[in-house]
């Protein structure tokens, strides 16, 4: 693989230089200090990035503070005086020294040893936050801790998008916010080649269990990514710094087969801290399904129908480890080095077969058609990140660099033969090969500056660059002698460039209950697609600003209001670009739109948030304007074929309404439901025009008792839509866990079952002039069942080694600034 060998040698040397050359320097003690070693009651561990505040022992005044280091150490410079100090770290009990002297003629004053005790009543709400999937509120997003929600037990990446409120994921696994699939998918804050070139797989190759919480930014700042007309989704890896050596350890089996196995082990020491994510599954998932096609065309005075059965069997081997380490050269400066590799090796059988009828609904030929296809995917990503804090608080710089190396290949051989009722037939055999590549380069940096408490003054710049070629080839041995022959018709090379170039500046401040933020950002796109055999090119260079503002105003210790505007641009994606994807329905035909011009959306949102003793409510109002939609059609080709393609049809218009709530009824009992209304107007001309109003809405009901079982009960709905060209009937499905921690709670067993009433089936119908499509697929043919055991090593208990400021996860390593 072009660039991977080199890399990988680039990051080694790195890692190598970083862990043996890089150690602390000694710095001389200041002539006047207070100096000491913070460390855990009852042990000899270390507590580090401690506040130590130093007081004036006269009028109780701060003097002077600082943090304690990678060693528990503190060591604050002071004048001659008298003091008394408060340590205070986030899950911990106060600890106050008072007495302190520091004269000429004890310069240093040594506290020796300080212990610090855990706040065992804290600890333990901390404990139970972990248990379940909890919603945060914050100035731009939602976040979503996955915790131990059974639901999302032995399931990938997109299964656990599919739980989440707002999200769907469909039967081709494109993944929709609020009914628009326009979003934009990222891993720890940036495009991630875990994803994999076609989205979707990679999502389904991703296992859940490495998923440490899923942010859903549906109006973001100019800080992000102004790619995804309804946002952002964000997924957050799971990591560790905690001292020592930590991890969890999880094995799974499943019924059809759903087996492997993960791991998540942090070692740190001293000022460098290793972390190792893996995981392994063989999935295989049985699916079926049935189109029925009604052609009616006047002006040929043709009528007949085609009856199809499909039956299919997905296999995949998947594996993805992601391993690298954070280098401390002190408390505010950290390097970290990380490296990420996945490959899926898979196989997927699809049977089909057709039943062709004339206008009176007699049997005129029956065909059936075989497609054996390998799937391979590999995938290489680097990153380095640095993040620097200045001595006043909240002033921060980020650099981070990444580059990515993906190549998927899928070769699928094709025995299609037709019968007819003299007993005569036909036999076509056919092969394709379509090979896939991605390098994808990002650059960026951003700064933070803080005026006062509240006020600040954010600016970056981001420049993101990607290559992707596609060669596709279809062979047919129409003479069933063994030579193959090119069908040029569906033969083609495509070639994808694009490069991005961003910049923003965002400024917020905060006046007693109001907090505000007004930003900009200005992105310069040059994007080319290439089709070498007809030399058809698409070239399009431009700059485009968006605008961004938030409000909120805090009314009350347990409630807000929250007003959002964004301008956002949804690009055309590789797959909707490539005019020759895939070939294993001869009649049922998609191919791409090398022509595709942008969406942009102007959204808006209104939303308020209550946070009671024993339940949290939600509720927004949202309007989306979008323009140059994208919507995919389908259209009549040569007898018998329907082909669906992507077309700008013209402007849209959503409004919606959304509400979460969540209520403890008992300490043990516990409820949230989930409801998103909305109304959506498509445009696009006298044929292509719709108006859909439609509602889903996901609840659930879990019990907890740590003495006994935890238990949970998940069902969800969504009702029928409207579409340009027809209906998108209504579909439900109800998921069902159980769990009990076992071996002084260090282990727990747990399983569930989704789709318990197999009811989570895909239908839908087109209406156009001269046809008529009814179709039904299931793309797991349900119930299925998942049961695991995983074990903790040393994470009975976490504590939050970075004080618990949320912020600070989200500038830098992953939180999603970028």
């Amino acid at each position: 693989m072009k660039g991977k060998g080199l890399l990988f040698i680039i990051y080694l040397l790195a890692l190598l230089v970083g862990a043996y050359s890089q150690a602390p320097k000694e710095v001389a003690a200041p002539k006047f200090a207070i100096k000491g070693k913070l460390i855990l009651s009852g042990t000899s561990e270390p507590v580090e990035f401690a506040t130590v505040s130093i007081f004036n022992e006269t009028d109780s005044s701060l003097v002077t503070g600082g943090l304690t280091d990678v060693t528990g150490t503190f060591n604050v410079p002071v004048k001659p005086g008298a003091y008394y100090i408060r340590i205070q770290f986030m899950g911990f009990e106060d600890v106050m020294l008072s007495g302190i002297k520091v004269s000429k003629a004890n310069p240093v004053y040594n506290a020796g040893n300080v212990e610090i005790r855990e706040n065992e009543t804290l600890l333990d709400e901390v404990v139970v936050q972990g248990e379940r999937t909890e919603m945060e509120l914050t100035l731009d997003k939602k976040v979503y801790n996955i915790g131990k929600d059974l639901s999302n037990l032995g399931g990938s990446a997109s299964d656990l998008l599919a739980n989440l409120p707002s999200i769907e994921v469909d039967v081709d696994g494109n993944v929709s916010l609020r009914g628009s699939e326009n979003v934009q998918i990222l891993v720890d804050g940036k495009p991630s080649g875990l994803i994999g070139l076609s989205g979707s797989g990679g999502l389904e190759q991703l296992q859940g269990n490495i998923v440490e919480r899923v942010e859903i930014i549906t109006n973001p700042s100019a800080r992000y990514d102004a790619e995804g007309g309804a946002g952002i989704i964000n997924i957050i890896l799971k990591k560790d710094r905690a001292k020592g050596f930590n991890g969890s350890f999880q094995v799974q089996a499943g019924y059809p087969a759903n087996n492997g196995g993960s791991l998540n082990v942090n070692y740190r020491t001293g000022w460098i801290n290793w972390f190792v994510n893996y995981g392994v599954t063989y999935r295989k998932s049985p699916g079926q399904g049935f189109t029925d096609n009604y052609f009616d065309n006047p002006a040929t005075d043709s009528t007949y129908y085609i009856y199809q059965d499909n039956e299919r069997e997905r296999k995949s081997l998947s594996q993805n480890i992601r391993f690298g380490s954070d280098i401390y050269f002190n408390p505010k400066n950290v390097l970290t080095l990380s490296a990420s590799y996945r490959n899926s090796d898979g196989n997927n059988i699809t049977e089909t077969g057709y039943t062709f009828l004339d206008r009176n609904e007699n049997e005129f030929a029956n065909r059936f058609r075989l497609d054996d296809e390998d799937e391979d995917d590999i995938n290489w990503q680097y990153e380095v990140l640095f993040n620097r804090d200045f001595k006043r608080s909240g002033q921060k710089l980020s650099v981070n660099v990444q580059f990515q190396d993906s190549e998927e290949t899928e070769i699928s051989a094709f025995d299609d033969v037709t019968t007819y009722p003299d007993a005569s037939s036909e036999q076509l055999i056919q092969r394709s090969q379509n090979d896939n590549g991605e390098e994808r380069s990002l650059y960026q940096i951003d700064y933070i500056h803080p005026f006062s408490k509240a006020a600040k003054f954010e600016v970056g710049m981001r420049y993101n660059g990607r290559s992707i070629f596609n060669d596709y080839v279809v062979e047919s041995d129409s003479t069933n002698s063994g030579t193959f022959e090119e069908v040029s018709s569906l033969t083609n090379d495509f070639k994808f460039e694009e490069r991005v170039f961003a910049t923003y500046a965002i400024l917020s401040n905060k006046y007693e209950l109001f907090s505000w933020q007004l930003g900009l950002r200005a992105e310069h796109t040059d994007m080319e697609t290439l089709l070498i055999q007809t030399s058809e090119s698409n070239n399009q260079n431009y700059w485009s600003f968006f605008p961004s503002a938030s409000l909120t105003y805090r009314y009350s210790d347990i409630s807000s209001v929250q007003m959002s505007y964004s301008r956002r641009i949804s690009r055309p994606r590789f797959r909707n670009l490539n005019p020759f994807l895939t070939y294993s329905n001869p009649l049922s035909l998609y191919t791409g739109n090398p022509n595709l011009q942008p969406q942009f959306t102007d959204s808006y949102e209104v939303g308020i948030l209550q946070n009671r003793k024993s339940s949290s409510i939600y509720m927004g109002v949202y309007y989306r304007h979008t323009t140059d939609v994208v919507q995919r059609i389908q259209l009549q080709g040569e007898e018998g074929v329907t082909i669906r393609r992507p077309e700008n049809l013209a402007v849209s218009n959503d409004i919606g309404i959304e509400a979460n709530i969540s209520h403890d009824f008992t300490k043990a009992f516990r409820m949230t439901s989930n409801i998103n209304f909305y109304n959506s107007k498509t445009d696009g001309g006298e044929t292509l025009s719709a108006e859909a109003t439609t509602v889903s809405t996901r609840m659930g009901a879990y019990y907890r008792n740590s003495k006994l079982f935890n238990a949970q009960m998940t069902w969800w709905y969504r009702a029928p839509q409207n579409t340009p060209q027809g209906t998108r009937k209504s579909i439900s499905s109800m998921d069902l866990g159980i769990s009990r921690d076992v071996f002084k709670n260090n282990g727990t067993i747990s399983m569930n079952v989704r789709d318990v009433f197999n009811t989570r089936n895909y239908r839908g119908e087109t209406i156009t002039d001269t046809f008529t499509s009814y179709s039904e697929f299931q793309w797991r043919k349900g119930p299925t069942a998942v049961i695991s055991f995983t074990y903790r090593l040393n994470q009975k208990k976490q504590r939050n080694r970075d004080g618990g400021n949320r912020e600070d996860e989200d500038f830098g390593d992953g939180g999603g600034e970028f």
